[in-house]
């Protein structure tokens, strides 16, 4: 068949099955807009995920213990108990150090 035969052909099952047509443009279109909002929905967390994460970094300093080494084995940094809960209290009360607005002691330790 040639091509302009193929077109009117097409065009005119489409004139006789509205119904059939209408359904599959209707679904086209929800297809399509699902696609759109997903992508838009990723884009917009990706952008408040990063935002979130370069906001941490900037005016965050962590305070850790040192290690200690006992019988030639040294232990890991934070390994030590060198750091109270007083330590804490110490620089959040600080009159010296003004730029300090919060403070937040944290414990890590290991159990079996």
């Amino acid at each position: 068949m040639k091509l302009t035969k193929l077109i009117k052909n097409g065009i005119k099952n489409l004139a006789i099955n509205k119904m059939r047509t209408g359904l599959a443009i209707l679904g086209i279109v929800i297809g399509i807009g699902s696609v759109i909002a997903l992508v838009s929905m990723g884009e917009a967390s990706k952008v408040s995920v990063q935002a979130q994460i370069q906001s941490i970094g900037s005016n965050l300093l962590t305070v850790s213990p040192g290690s200690t080494s006992s019988g030639g084995v040294r232990s890991a940094m934070g390994g030590a108990t060198t750091l109270t809960n007083e330590d804490a209290q110490a620089l959040k009360s600080s009159s010296e150090i003004t730029l300090i607005k919060n403070v937040s002691p944290e414990y890590q330790g290991r159990s079996q």
